[in-house]
């Protein structure tokens, strides 16, 4: 578990559009950028639950609670209380935030709770990690289902793997739904040999997701070079992915050649976007 991480990044399969050019009623980018990172940002704060250091996710202070400890009379507004308890077979991280909204650190609005199980080591072959969302708002957009890391144990490279599964529902601010899926594989290419030094990690991630939204439509997104992860940096730093949303022009996302600036671009009909 020392590992499991991704410093929020995530390979938000797509960073949305802008005021610079028009989506029309279709806002697949941005609501799969919304999906995919609240849900990625569940390993990072399972992992910094573990050591309870919860630099990113929290305001307030952190009160770590294990089996047997006395319960706590009240919680203050913004402090977030971890729950760890290691003494049955399925390993269990509880991260809750409250009933209220807390302004995180990241920037967002957090409330409710994310409870992780996990059966062995992030490292180890064969551990399948869960998380699974209650009552969890980020910026109040409503995040259910679950999300599935197994570990598949070393590539021909000798680089260890793993099948991320996500299966979930947003719902927004507007109200309307979407269903979501995601399936990827995330490779980890560089620090898996320096297990205590989680900063120099460096990951490539490809694979698929789609939404469908409750008033009609939907999108597919899929990884056409490998999106390329450095930990210590905190945003993607190359790879693209195209995103198809239904009755519109093709998206394509590029996120730079290799440099940690938050710089990517979008292109449609031939006419490329920056954002930073």
């Amino acid at each position: 578990m020392r590992k499991i991480i991704f410093m929020a990044l995530g390979m938000s399969l797509v960073l949305g559009a802008c005021k610079k050019f028009r989506y029309d009623k279709d806002q697949s980018a941005e609501v799969n950028r919304k999906i995919e990172t609240a849900f990625d940002e569940m390993t990072n704060i399972s992992d910094q639950a573990i050591t309870g250091s919860m630099v990113f996710y929290k305001n307030g202070n952190v009160i770590v609670q294990h089996p047997g400890d006395k319960p706590l009379q009240f919680k203050t507004p913004c402090n977030v209380i971890i729950t760890i308890d290691t003494t049955n077979a399925f390993k269990t991280v509880t991260v809750d935030y409250g009933t209220s909204n807390c302004d995180c650190n990241d920037g967002k609005t957090r409330r409710g709770k994310i409870v992780t199980t996990f059966t062995g080591p992030y490292h180890a072959q064969g551990t399948v990690i869960t998380h699974t969302p209650i009552d969890y708002y980020v910026n109040d957009i409503k995040i259910e289902g679950t999300k599935t890391v197994e570990n598949m144990g070393m590539n021909a490279l000798g680089q260890p793997y793993f099948n991320v599964q996500i299966n979930g529902v947003a719902t927004l601010t507007s109200g309307e739904t979407v269903d979501y899926t995601s399936t990827r594989m995330r490779t980890w290419t560089l620090g898996f040999t320096t297990l205590l030094n989680r900063f120099d990690d460096e990951y490539d991630i490809t694979g698929t997701a789609s939404g469908t939204f409750s008033s009609g439509g939907g999108y597919t997104a899929l990884t056409t070079s490998p999106v390329h992860i450095k930990i210590g940096c905190g945003f993607p730093v190359s790879g693209t992915i195209e995103v198809t949303p239904e009755n519109h022009p093709l998206r394509i996302v590029d996120y730079g050649n290799g440099t940690c600036d938050a710089t990517f671009t979008v292109t449609i009909n031939g006419q490329t976007y920056t954002f930073n």
